[in-house]
């Protein structure tokens, strides 16, 4: 594993006409924590979605991701297994009656929700989280939890398989300011525990976080 998780260089991204994405250049480093700001529109979710695997329009560009180019034989599979990934729109997906444990285990298996009989490793795995989280959190129903509760839950789901790479997309919008300060005092203890890169996106700075680095996209007429 290089030191260097992604590096991106000169990305530019056209949707028609508009010039979504202009000569944007950054890196994201093993244990780094860095943020990626800016306005409705500036072009953080088409970024988002050609670093998860999600959109075409990443095959072309300059891209490394884990130490291999872009579109050099990789599967969409190989890049999602090593990024741990959270937007709080994921939580509607997961309508049915899960205890938090099943909740963890679930990220283990990518699937919504629980289908199968977890195995005593799996269980033990999900013990050791839940053992992070906090009593609040055990012999609980997920769907019995605060907003920000659930939160929590959701980023101990992505980052149960020990990714490098934690991806956070707009983790703490309708969180008022005390758990928006728990989830990312969480968040940043989980990370240093598990030496893990997070990159938090958002749409403004988060001063609790204190990044390493802080990237921000402007929006403009020309991308």
């Amino acid at each position: 594993m290089a030191d260097t998780l992604l590096k991106v260089d000169n990305i530019n991204v056209y949707y028609g006409n508009i010039h979504a994405v202009k000569d944007v250049s950054f890196e994201v480093n093993e244990g780094e924590i860095v943020t990626l700001i800016g306005a409705n529109g500036a072009g953080k979710s088409t970024l988002i979605s050609m670093i998860t695997g999600d959109n075409p329009k990443a095959y072309g560009q300059n891209m490394i991701l884990f130490g291999r180019r872009k579109g050099s034989g990789e599967t969409i599979w190989d890049i999602k297994r090593q990024i741990g990934y959270f937007t709080p729109i994921m939580i509607q997906q997961f309508s049915r009656s899960e205890s938090v444990e099943n909740m963890i285990i679930s990220g283990l298996n990518d699937s919504v929700g629980l289908y199968t009989v977890p195995s005593d490793l799996q269980k033990d795995i999900a013990k050791s989280w839940l053992q992070m989280l906090g009593p609040s959190f055990r012999n609980k129903n997920f769907q019995q939890l605060s907003l920000g509760q659930q939160r929590m839950v959701m980023v101990a789901r992505a980052m149960v398989k020990h990714p490098p790479l934690l991806i956070l997309d707009e983790p703490t919008i309708e969180l008022d300011d005390e758990n928006s300060r728990l989830f990312i005092d969480m968040v940043k203890a989980i990370a240093a525990e598990k030496q893990m890169a997070i990159m938090y996106v958002s749409h403004r700075a988060e001063e609790d976080l204190q990044p390493d680095k802080v990237f921000e996209l402007i929006k403009t007429e020309n991308g």
